[in-house]
């Protein structure tokens, strides 16, 4: 899926290459930016509620039916770039994340809307001890993903295998059971799971008839719930929370307020608030932090960190600053601490 065209790793911003390290910035105050943006546009944003954006799109979509939605304009977008890598490698991820390859243990990693594998290359490489599974709603960007991560110069076979990308729409689907089966699901809600207790560490999307991976260590989210219709994201964020272990964590990545790309939009692109769609059928909401714990909050996970990244590219042809706002956040879904059965999904 890889949805979020346009995002910090993408190639069609015109922006400078930056290190990693220029992501820990804040190259401009978020409080200035938007009493810039409001004075503009005379309207306020950051308050306005998840409840009451879910009822103006309902009223939005019950006046028109001139736009569709659906998966398969990602097909056709990834199938239109099928000969060349759109979004760079996201090696920034490794140190805004850094749990994803600290520590010895092995640890599986869920991301949803993987698109071209452009967040995966750069946690295998850090790290020998994750197994990787994508998700995606377009079969071409798994197609390319597989590619993208087979190609890589000094990856060995076993590197490449702890690649796993599997085929499913988030928004109208749940997680296959061999990732958590409802009986694990289940357990995992109402205890601490122990790595021995896993059943079938390993197994794969080809692997029928086996036990579950019971659930994995962390999801991630990056620049995938934005294009998500709003009224479907609670049952993305539920599905997300449920596949976690206990102790595991949701890491997330999103286009935030008063991005510039939010003010760009014309007033003719919009749906809802802060809701937008591009011309190619894609989808585009720009996200509050009060939004963004609602989500989450709302499906029992721990704020950890929740904050706009601030930072201002260059655009290299026409030498025009460009005032880049992210949402930044990570949640921990709570250990539930009492005794330990067997896994009823080895029954």
């Amino acid at each position: 899926m890889e949805l979020g065209c346009g995002d910090e790793g993408s190639l069609d911003d015109g922006a400078e290459n930056l290190s990693a390290r220029a992501f820990y910035s804040k190259d401009f105050e978020w409080e200035e930016l938007r009493e810039e943006a409001e004075a503009v546009r005379g309207q306020q944003h950051e308050s306005i509620g998840l409840e009451t954006i879910l009822e103006a799109e309902r009223r939005v979509e019950s006046r028109s039916n001139e736009t569709v939605f659906s998966s398969s304009a990602w097909e056709a977008f990834h199938k239109k770039h099928s000969n060349a890598l759109f979004f760079k490698e996201r090696r920034y991820l490794v140190k805004e994340f850094p749990e994803l390859i600290s520590g010895s243990r092995d640890i599986t990693v869920l991301e949803v809307g993987c698109g071209t594998g452009s967040s995966t290359v750069p946690i295998l490489r850090a790290n020998g001890n994750a197994s990787c599974y994508g998700c995606d709603c377009s079969a071409a960007a798994l197609d390319r993903a597989k590619l993208f991560v087979a190609d890589q110069a000094g990856f060995s076979e076993s590197q490449t295998q702890k690649f796993q990308p599997f085929l499913c729409d988030i928004s109208m689907e749940t997680f296959p059971s061999w990732v958590c089966c409802s009986s694990c699901r289940a357990f995992n809600q109402m205890t601490q799971l122990k790595d021995e207790k896993i059943a079938a560490e390993g197994s794969s999307p080809s692997a029928e008839g086996t036990c579950c991976i019971g659930g994995v260590s962390f999801v991630m989210l990056i620049f995938t719930l934005s294009a998500i219709p709003l009224e479907k994201m609670r049952h993305v964020v539920a599905e997300c929370a449920a596949v976690l272990k206990p102790g595991g964590s949701l890491l997330f990545r999103d286009y935030g307020l008063y991005d510039m790309t939010m003010l760009r939009f014309p007033s003719s692109q919009k749906v809802a608030e802060r809701l937008y769609y591009r011309k190619d059928g894609t989808l585009s909401y720009f996200f509050s932090l009060g939004v963004v714990r609602e989500l989450f909050q709302g499906v029992g996970l721990i704020e950890e960190e929740l904050h706009y990244c601030c930072v201002q590219l260059v655009n290299r042809r026409k030498q025009v600053p460009m005032k880049r706002v992210w949402v930044h956040a990570k949640f921990r879904k709570p250990l539930v601490e009492v005794s330990v059965g067997e896994c009823v999904a080895q029954s």
